[in-house]
């Protein structure tokens, strides 16, 4: 029986927490792109995940942290793709934090209940996404301005140096590729964008910028209607490394990128392309021995996923409502799978079912009353449960009113984020946590069909017996001190420390320019390096794009 007694400091800290997920939820609903479907009722299978989410979590995740603690994910998940990535990571928390607050409107539960899962999911992400966010320094993308800087100089330094310079059938293969694989990989995860995320933008002078584009889930993994579709993908993750010239770009809390100008396909002047996964510690090359490889790579990936996106098609109209809604919940859910994939405790009926407490809420959610009830709860905020005192300017929608010339009445005092009432630690009266006996207490079903084929790894395709073995096998130095410990701070005092040369050296194993250089190199290093390899410096070729374009210009 635990003894778990909150303190004023958690819940002042939780309380606080809980606010500022309100300010990203909120700023994201208010002023980003909506998501509608032809094909899956989006609205109940993503309301209904939040459910889930607040039921099973909890000791999902205290199961793997047994093994795997929050910062391993966090590294691990910054080191190379995997599926807890910027949305999903993001997802770990808000989705079950918005399942609380529905729950809570709904009358199903009290602001003070089951604290001790709440204090455990705050701290277990704050500690995940310091660790992930390491080198930009903050938990939220929105609190970096929409910016999304992960990646380790040493991995930057050979994504810059190995990028193969555009030409037109480069250019045209690589934007065919993130056509098709944002396609593919909104169909695979039920018309969401769980499988696809962005990182950046990196600077590499001028005006030129590097981000990555990852796109995940590609082949067969836990997703069974993947099964016998996917088969042909080779890789399950996919990163493309991007180099443009004359373009601004953001990236929210969400992973997608925004880009000015919108169509930035002859903006395109590098491109590299990778794989990775949580069996892996660093990014891979894919048909990266030279462009010409590389753009018979992309064609063919492009191919292959043109197929499977045909074979899924026919796939889910062979579904009917509730097995499309189950299929849309899964994909949310398992945004907290990898998790469990990491620590070689997956089990594929502990992700794959509905919790039969959902399931008693599920008549209530056509289409339109999910609509509405997302819209009650992250952006109208409205309700008795959301409202506040008289006096209460939500700091979101009050921004965006006065940013509007303030021509409209004041909006509502209304918030997202509960707060845990202080009066509970007079008292202590509170539930501690939803399963008082754990992944025991859990009850559910699933009508999707069942799991038959493998997990598809840069090592190839695995049971997931053997996946678990490998998860519980793998090791890597870059997890270990002291390569752990060496951030960006640490490279500039100590850059000639054996140490950190080491490190950079791991890093560059698989590199075709910088392969042992080490970690004393700067830009111009590099510059030099691709010019000694017949490759042009990324300065040089920006150059001859304007002048092509100031010519082209002039031409009569």
């Amino acid at each position: 029986m635990s003894e778990f007694r909150i303190t004023e400091q958690q819940l002042l800290d939780v309380n606080a927490f809980m606010q500022r997920s309100d300010d990203v939820v909120i700023t994201n609903c208010l002023t980003r792109t909506a998501q509608e479907s032809k094909l899956f009722p989006i609205m109940p299978y993503l309301v209904m995940s939040m459910y889930d989410a607040y039921y099973r979590y909890p000791d999902l995740l205290r199961r793997s942290a047994a093994t795997v603690s929050p910062e391993d994910v966090g590294h691990r998940a910054r080191n190379a793709t995997c599926n807890i990535s910027k949305l999903t990571g993001w997802g770990v928390i808000n989705f079950y934090l918005q399942g609380r607050e529905l729950l809570i409107k709904k009358g199903l539960l009290r602001p003070e209940d089951n604290l001790e899962d709440l204090v455990f999911m705050v701290d277990w992400w704050q500690r995940f996404s310091a660790a992930y966010h390491r080198n930009g320094g903050h938990r939220y993308t929105l609190d970096a301005h929409d910016i999304a800087q992960e990646h380790d100089e040493r991995v930057l330094q050979v994504l810059e140096a190995d990028a193969y310079e555009a030409d037109d059938a480069l250019r045209a293969s690589a934007a065919q590729f993130m056509a098709l694989g944002t396609q593919y990989a909104f169909l695979a995860h039920c018309e969401s964008r769980v499988g696809l995320q962005s990182s950046g933008p990196y600077n590499l002078g001028g005006r030129r910028l590097l981000h990555t584009r990852d796109f995940m889930n590609l082949s067969e993994c836990d997703f069974s209607w993947l099964d016998g579709v996917a088969t042909d993908i080779p890789f399950n993750n996919l990163t493309l490394a991007v180099i443009t010239d004359g373009v601004s770009m953001e990236i929210t809390d969400w992973a997608s990128v925004y880009t000015t100008p919108e169509d930035i396909r002859d903006r395109i002047i590098g491109v590299g392309l990778y794989t990775s996964d949580f069996l892996t510690d660093r990014y891979i090359p894919v048909g990266m021995d030279s462009r010409r490889d590389l753009v018979d790579t992309l064609d063919q990936l492009s191919e292959v996923i043109k197929q499977a996106t045909r074979k899924l098609y026919r796939r889910f109209a062979g579904f009917g409502f509730t097995q499309m809604v189950e299929a849309g919940i899964y994909t949310y859910f398992q945004a907290a799978a990898d998790i469990d994939h990491m620590a070689g405790t997956y089990r594929q009926g502990d992700w794959e079912l509905i919790d039969d407490r959902t399931r008693r809420l599920w008549p209530l959610y056509n289409e339109e009353f999910a609509y509405d009830d997302y819209v009650s709860a992250f952006a109208t905020m409205d309700g008795f449960q959301a409202g506040q005192n008289d006096y209460y300017l939500h700091p979101v929608s009050y921004s965006l009113w006065r940013r509007g010339g303030g021509k409209t009445d004041l909006p509502a005092p209304g918030r997202s984020a509960i707060a845990i009432p202080a009066h509970v630690l007079n008292d202590h009266d509170y539930s501690l946590r939803v399963n008082p006996n754990g992944l025991a207490d859990v009850r559910g079903s699933s009508t999707l069909p069942t799991k038959t084929g493998g997990y598809t790894f840069q090592r190839g395709r695995l049971t997931e017996h053997e996946m678990n073995r490998a998860a519980r096998e793998f090791d890597s130095p870059l997890l270990r001190a002291p390569w752990r410990f060496v951030d960006e701070a640490t490279v500039k005092y100590h850059y000639r420390n054996p140490e950190v040369d080491a490190l950079y050296r791991y890093t560059q194993q698989d590199s075709r320019l910088l392969r042992d250089r080490g970690a004393a190199l700067v830009r111009a290093d590099i510059d030099r390096i691709r010019t000694e390899a017949g490759e042009r410096p990324w300065s040089a070729v920006s150059e001859a794009v304007t002048t092509a374009a100031t010519s082209a210009a002039g031409d009569p």
